[in-house]
């Protein structure tokens, strides 16, 4: 059974298209025209005819990568203010499959309060002044409406719907040792119960020893697929220092912890990585850490966050499921002042040349790069293999991220109380760590105010993901969408 990734759901909308149909010719406050224009038979044919229109306009407008339309209807009312039973049954088959009622049309508020009211499934309403009027009214009334100035700007809106949707159809697989809090992680989210209220996002625990016992009962199978994955990295690899033998153990468990997304139907992943490491199960029995499959897994667009951190995977789902693109996440730390290469700087990074007096740089770095950072629908980026122990065993891809410098990077963590989002932009003044070991493999970003951030960070935690881009304005419309607060650095 293959892993259902959340990344490739598609927001499922119901469109309808409603005409007011005047039961008399009359002219007056409501409503101006002289002959044929006030008549019921004119207020059919046009309606038939902004229907035949607006259904074009879905065709062409909105990007059905993240969009899946069922089939529109026209919706008629009158002038008795009556929205009939046969109208509303034109509906009844999208309710508990349809994520969104769209509506479209003249002074259709009141049809769109009604279905609301009576399906209570999210609508969205389209163009004046319905938008504002009818989204004002059933957001008074604790209904889940949204308003859009136009059909352009229904589409891009859409993705943050999808989004939204995304994360409720996310459930990660979380490997338990000790503590449901990584001692590596304090500042996690603990409240996972209200996570999945607010959001959407589940959880599924499994013990370390249960990880261990799929390990030892790998097959014939798995250790094929194993293999022939470590020869495919080997070959195309720009460079490695480890033998296949020892790439093929790290390939197992991203095969085993594969088979185990697919057993509990999981498709988001962490494990804490100090508590493993303590069983000694992972140094002297199966000599590989978790580093490449985050990697691997994150190519295929589903989430894989270190050291059991929540809140980095949370915000992990955010912007990969936003930007379509396999994140890198890390230890995050800015400098105070000018960097000063020949000074001890808690970094975690080599200090290098090109960094040397600037101001407002911060690092970030972790063994978990991946080769579709510009995008998982793209191809693969170059790469090499480099081991994380100095004993040669559990592999890491690695990226040269000097040749980065200049683009402009979101980087994102969740709040310990799952409410709020720390979204920041930078741009790459160097990269560093690419023949090194460990986790200390990364990048150097300038930001605003390196202080601010530093501050922020102190409500927040130490992992950040981040990916290519400026998406702070995109973050905070989503932000919208989500009930969750954004929080600018």
């Amino acid at each position: 059974m293959a892993i259902k990734k959340a990344i490739d759901y598609k927001l499922k909308v119901k469109p309808a298209y409603m005409q007011l149909i005047h039961t008399s010719a009359y002219e007056g406050p409501c409503r101006l025209g002289k002959g044929e224009q006030l008549t019921t038979e004119f207020d059919t044919k046009i309606g038939y005819q902004k229907f035949k229109t607006f259904k074009e306009t879905l065709d062409k407008t909105y990007d059905k990568s993240y969009v899946e339309f069922m089939d529109p209807e026209l919706i008629t009312w009158t002038d008795e203010f009556i929205l009939r039973e046969a109208q509303m049954e034109k509906l009844t088959s999208a309710v508990g499959k349809a994520d969104l009622f769209l509506f479209d049309g003249v002074f259709h508020q009141f049809p769109a309060m009604e279905i609301s009211e009576n399906f209570k499934v999210p609508v969205g309403v389209i163009g004046c002044c319905a938008s504002t009027d009818g989204v004002a009214g059933l957001r008074n009334m604790d209904l889940e409406a949204y308003g859009y100035i136009d059909p352009t700007d229904a589409n891009r809106q859409f993705k943050f719907m999808q989004v939204k949707q995304a994360m409720r159809n996310t459930r990660v697989l979380v490997i338990l040792k000790n503590d449901i809090v990584s001692k590596g992680v304090l500042s996690t989210v603990t409240n996972l119960q209200k996570v999945t209220r607010d959001l959407g996002v589940k959880f599924t625990f499994i013990n370390a020893e249960d990880l261990f016992q799929a390990m030892d009962a790998y097959t014939p199978e798995q250790a094929k697929e194993a293999e022939d994955l470590a020869k495919d990295l080997n070959d195309n690899a720009t460079d490695t220092n480890m033998s296949v033998e020892n790439l093929t153990k790290s390939t197992k468990f991203y095969v085993v912890i594969k088979s185990l997304l697919e057993k509990y139907e999981c498709n988001a992943f962490t494990m804490p990585c100090f508590e493993v490491c303590a069983t000694r199960k992972f140094n002297d029995e199966y000599q590989c850490t978790p580093c490449l499959t985050h990697t691997l897994l994150k190519e295929q667009g589903i989430p894989s966050a270190c050291e059991s951190d929540i809140n980095a995977l949370l915000a992990m789902t955010v912007i990969m499921y936003l930007t379509r693109k396999a994140p890198h996440m890390g230890n995050t730390h800015p400098f105070a002042n000018e960097v000063k290469t020949d000074e001890s700087t808690p970094s975690g990074l080599e200090l290098i040349p090109e960094i040397e007096g600037k101001k407002n740089i911060v690092s970030t770095w972790h063994a978990v790069q991946t080769r579709k950072m510009n995008g998982i629908d793209g191809p693969y980026d170059k790469y090499s293999l480099k081991s994380f122990t100095l004993s040669g065993w559990g592999a890491t891809v690695r990226h040269d991220f000097s040749g980065d410098v200049g683009k402009e990077i979101t980087l994102v963590r969740f709040h310990p109380n799952g409410k709020k989002m720390l979204a920041a932009k930078g741009t790459i003044v160097a990269g560093a760590g690419e023949n090194t070991i460990g986790c200390s493999t990364g990048i150097y970003y300038t930001v605003k105010d390196s202080k601010d951030l530093f501050k922020k960070m102190l409500d927040f935690g130490h992992h950040y993901t981040w990916v290519y881009g400026d998406y702070i304005e995109d973050l905070k419309e989503l932000g919208d969408a989500l009930n969750l607060e954004i929080v600018t650095a």
